[in-house]
């Protein structure tokens, strides 16, 4: 009997050990669970964690207990963030379009992603945690679908505290991630794979009832980065298993009339046939117009965050109205071609070193981690699904996407450290 009760209290025991040992990797844990619980609730709270994060970053630089050398091996990385912030700053000035500092909030924020890898690294947070955190945020995410469904049948879409694009961007990153971890940890701890795994069918379960169709975008992007990356037929064989599987059950929901019409329109548009007033003839028209903004300002662009007062400039010839009512939207509906008629060529070569440097920088640092590929899965998804929508500079969306992005970065570079102790 005393055997038994000590074999099953040993897991608490050590529980209460590693948290005595490291009570702030478990508190920056609990933080980062509320950041990802609040993001379908209440905005703001999410907001205040991220700030909450800036803040333990810049303690720990200027207190000395993190020195700027150990963000080294992220340098690129971040020299590239700061360049594409320069570079927004300069095309706001140089903009024929008024408009205040304020503007450039959401790319301010590339400035402080070095905080947030520095405060997650100093706090000691690990993979395991993470999912945890997770977990609780996948939780949230499936409570308020359920809520705003009335029910478990998807008869509208669910937005959560954002507009129903966003909410299911966000969802479909959280399931890409935690079904990474699922297949990471599945060698490792069948544990953490399976908990993994619920997290990611419950962050699914969202984005799917989000009726958001771009976030899928995503998955070819990543199906052909593992073939590619492995030349192995397993991974081909699995790639094609699990496209398979996804479609079907995509399929089976409301999502196959969206994914119909949007093939249709496609078509349509290409014909040039049809009113193109549909979402995505509407976005054709602005990737047009965007492209037409990049040929009368090809170096930096229009103005950073200008893409409406440009279109509806007569002088800049620009305006994707040519039929229909009038309409102007605030961005061209994709991050590409939105940097490219706001930022210019410029501002789109600092945004694809910025991605290439985030996937590049986060394989070296760790080559031995077995979750290494994390961040690569991070900025792919992101890459995907920001053809349709630029998502990743919206206020409340890009916080959510680069403390996402910057938790892994610190992560990663904490294993390393420890490594490099142990060796």
């Amino acid at each position: 009997m005393t055997y038994i009760t000590n074999h099953t209290t040993s897991p608490f025991k050590n529980l209460w050990r590693d948290i005595s040992a490291n009570p702030l990797s478990y508190i920056i844990t609990l933080f980062v669970a509320i950041f990802l619980i609040a993001q379908p609730i209440k905005k703001s709270v999410a907001t205040d964690v991220s700030i909450v994060l800036w803040i333990l970053g810049l303690i720990v630089l200027i207190s000395g207990k993190v020195k700027i050398r150990a963000l080294v091996p992220y340098r690129k990385t971040i020299l590239a963030g700061f360049a594409f912030f320069l570079v927004a700053l300069i095309s706001l000035l140089l903009s024929d379009y008024p408009a205040d500092l304020q503007t450039l909030e959401p790319e301010f924020r590339l400035l402080l992603l070095p905080l947030i890898i520095a405060g997650i690294y100093f706090s000691g947070l690990r993979a395991p945690q993470l999912i945890f955190a997770l977990l609780l945020g996948g939780i949230s995410y499936a409570w308020v679908t359920h809520d705003q469904l009335g029910g478990f049948k998807i008869v509208r879409r669910v937005f959560g505290d954002e507009n129903s694009v966003g909410f299911g961007n966000g969802a479909f990153l959280l399931t890409t991630i935690s079904a990474y971890f699922c297949l990471s940890f599945w060698k490792s701890s069948k544990i953490f794979a399976m908990t993994a795994a619920i997290t990611a069918i419950l962050y699914l379960y969202a984005a799917i009832a989000s009726g958001t169709r771009g976030s899928f975008l995503a998955v070819p992007v990543i199906f052909l980065f593992f073939i590619i990356h492995f030349r192995s037929v397993k991974v081909i064989f699995a790639s094609l298993a699990i496209g398979t599987l996804l479609s079907v059950i995509i399929y089976q929901t409301p999502l196959q009339s969206g994914i119909d019409r949007a093939v249709k329109n496609l078509t349509s548009y290409v014909q040039g046939s049809g009113n193109n007033l549909s979402s995505t003839g509407l976005r054709l028209k602005q990737w047009e117009a965007a492209i037409c903004m990049a040929k009368k300002k090809p170096v930096f662009g229009v103005g950073s965050h200008q893409f409406r007062p440009a279109s509806q400039n007569p002088n800049l010839g620009c305006d994707f109205n040519s039929e229909g009512r009038k309409r102007y939207f605030v961005q061209a509906h994709s991050l590409y071609f939105n940097t490219l008629a706001t930022m210019g060529l410029t501002g789109l070569a600092c945004l694809l070193a910025f991605g290439f440097s985030l996937c590049r920088e986060s394989l070296n640092v760790r080559p031995d981690f077995p979750h290494k590929y994390a961040v690569v899965i991070i900025t792919l998804t992101i890459a995907g699904y920001s053809l349709t929508v630029d998502g990743f500079f919206i206020r409340f969306i890009a916080e959510k996407h680069l403390t996402l992005l910057g938790v892994m970065l610190g992560i990663m570079l904490h294993g390393q450290q420890k490594a490099a102790l142990q060796r």
